[in-house]
């Protein structure tokens, strides 16, 4: 029995494969069972939805968790449900289950969603990370970053003394404010990535509809996510390829193009795909690589019975 997990800002989707063509799958709001204040009661929560769903203990298990944006955090989580799940356990950020749902080895995961992240490994197998900063600092090309990004855009027009374009209308009628001036407070008050990012279409919707300060904002946050690839090979990831995917690029074809035409300018030698499939299923593949005795020399290692494996030359991770 094989289990893939993709824990997303918005979303977890929880897949059991039996192993004979049989799978069943869950999905919920993350926040229904993750607060991000107490990691070990976190993890307890997620095993019981596993052990729930699974009707037993997987052989191998294989999660991608939005969050875990360094080697130290996803380790950390994987020591946790290492503790009660009895086979392989292997779990990285969730970006990293792109690739191989893409059926890639090496490259960069670029993920526009609620937040944005681009994540690879060095010839190391260490993760390097660029992005995944919230909403309030960063996550550029995001769906919440591009809102955000959108508000202000519309603010500098407005100091300028332009009139009110149709994003800027949007954007008031969305937040139910009576002037622009009030989109700080709004914002605030919806109060997390998910809810801002839910204004996203507006974006988009006005660019449809010839807003110029949308498409602008449009192509900067592809140029941005393209920044986060560009800035990742910089300090050692390998490979050509570029795996895309998230709510937010998935959905508006207008940001994948503009993140392939900042791709070319930036880094020529990269092939950018956009994911066609759930990333839960690079999840379920890796999981079934881990119980034929498969471990890819670009991913770190698994536990396997609660004990962190070890490289052939005796040294661990």
């Amino acid at each position: 029995m094989f289990l893939g997990i993709d824990i997303g800002g918005t979303k977890t989707h929880l897949v059991v494969d039996g192993g004979n063509g049989g799978t069943r799958e869950h999905v919920l709001e993350t926040a229904s069972w993750r607060q991000r204040r107490d990691r070990i009661a976190d993890a307890s929560n997620l095993i019981e939805l596993i052990l729930q769903l699974a009707d037993g203990q997987p052989t191998s298990s294989v999660i991608g968790s939005h969050g875990c944006d360094t080697d130290a955090d996803r380790l950390a989580l994987q020591v946790l449900m290492a503790e009660r799940l009895h086979g392989l356990v292997l779990v990285l950020n969730d970006s990293e289950l792109l690739l191989p749902a893409a059926g890639r080895d090496q490259g960069i995961s670029v993920i526009a969603g609620t937040g944005s992240i681009a994540v690879s490994r060095d010839p190391n197998a260490n993760m390097l990370s660029a992005g995944g900063w919230g909403w309030f600092l960063g996550d550029e090309g995001s769906a919440s970053g591009l809102v955000r990004d959108a508000a202000r855009a519309v603010r500098h027009s407005i100091d300028q003394g332009k009139p009110l374009d149709v994003l800027g209308r949007l954007l008031v009628d969305a937040l139910g404010v009576a002037d622009p001036v009030e989109f700080g407070r709004a914002m605030t008050e919806l109060g997390t990535a998910a809810r801002i990012g839910g204004l996203a279409h507006l974006v988009f919707d006005a660019a449809d509809r010839g807003s110029t300060i949308a498409r602008d904002v449009i192509e900067n946050g592809g140029d941005a996510l393209a920044l986060l690839v560009e800035q990742l090979i910089s300090r050692g990831a390998r490979g050509s390829d570029v795996v895309a995917a998230g709510g937010v690029v998935s959905r508006q074809r207008r940001l994948f193009e503009a993140f392939e035409v900042a791709l070319s300018k930036r880094v020529p030698m990269a092939k950018p795909a956009l994911l066609d499939t759930a990333p839960v299923v690079g999840a379920v593949l890796l999981a079934k690589e881990l119980a034929k005795g498969v471990r890819r020399k670009t991913l770190p290692l698994p536990h396997t019975h609660g004990v962190l494996e070890q490289r052939n030359n005796g040294e661990t991770e």
